[in-house]
This record gives C-alpha cells, structure tokens and sequence, in this order.
C-alpha cells in the first residue's frame, strides 16, 4: 500500500471493530487495509518521522488503525492487563524513526513508545533511530539493510 497517496482518516474509537463488525473498521477509506495487511504479515515496518518523541499525526493515524487487530477481551500479558489479539500472527514489528538531529530525549520516548506499542502486540520488535539528512535513496537503502537483517532473525 502507497501510504503517501492513500487517504487514511483517523480511528473513531467507535469500537464497531470489536462488536459490531469484528476485526474489520467501519470507515470506509484506504485504512481498512492496514488490519488485514498486518494480520497476514511476519514483518510489520513502520516508519515515520518522529514529533517530540512520537509519531506525526499522519502516522498515528496509520498506526491506531490496526485497532481491529485486537480483541475486546482482556487478559494478563507480562504482569499486566492487554487485549486478547484476534489473530495467531504476530508479525516481527519494526520501528523505524527519523529525526533532522540528535534529540536523546525524543529519542528516549520514541523508542519508550515504540517499545510498549509491540508489547500491546504480544510481539518482538526493533526499534531505529536515523538522525541527520536523508535522501530518499539513503532511506531506502537503510530500510532494505534494515530489513534483510531482521529477516534473518532466529
């Protein structure tokens, strides 16, 4: 999916996806994919650029989405309350972000949140932080490097 053309509103917390119409999201627009396209993948990638420690707008919006994804039942993961996830698939989940320049602190909290994110997943994940100018071909450069090492994982 071309997240960059795709028209993705953001989640109504409405939870039709949970009763109602379940695993699937009401708002009918190119989000709708994004729970389907997770649940059939052993690598999910999410990147974005990082505000004050966390994702841009567009990017919350992209990620809150994946929302059917869980059930609305709860249960003890870690020693503390998750939702029960609707699928057996539990994709790798990684995390790459993208700062102009050396924020430790944003990069703390990114990597805080990306980190509970996965837990929230019942997942393994990675989490990376790129800082400086990036031309598109060196994004992509790191993300297929990035990539092909996690495909590698035991």
């Amino acid at each position: 999916m071309d997240f960059h053309a795709a028209k993705i509103g953001a989640c109504r917390v409405c939870n039709a996806c949970a009763f109602r119409t379940p695993g699937e999201c009401v708002v009918r627009d190119d989000g709708r994919d994004i729970p389907r396209l997770m649940a059939q993948s052993d690598l999910f990638a999410f990147v974005s650029g990082i505000r004050f420690g966390g994702y841009p707008a567009a990017a919350k919006r992209v990620f809150e989405r994946t929302l059917p994804n869980v059930h609305p039942l709860f249960m003890m993961y870690r020693g503390e309350m998750h939702h029960r996830l609707r699928y057996p698939r539990r994709p790798f989940m990684l995390f790459v972000g993208w700062q102009p320049s050396a924020d430790p602190e944003a990069r703390l909290l990114y990597t805080r949140l990306t980190e509970r994110n996965a837990i929230n997943f019942q997942t393994d994940h990675r989490t990376v932080v790129l800082e400086g100018d990036l031309t598109a071909a060196a994004l992509d450069r790191e993300l297929m490097a990035l990539a092909c090492e996690v495909g590698e994982r035991p």
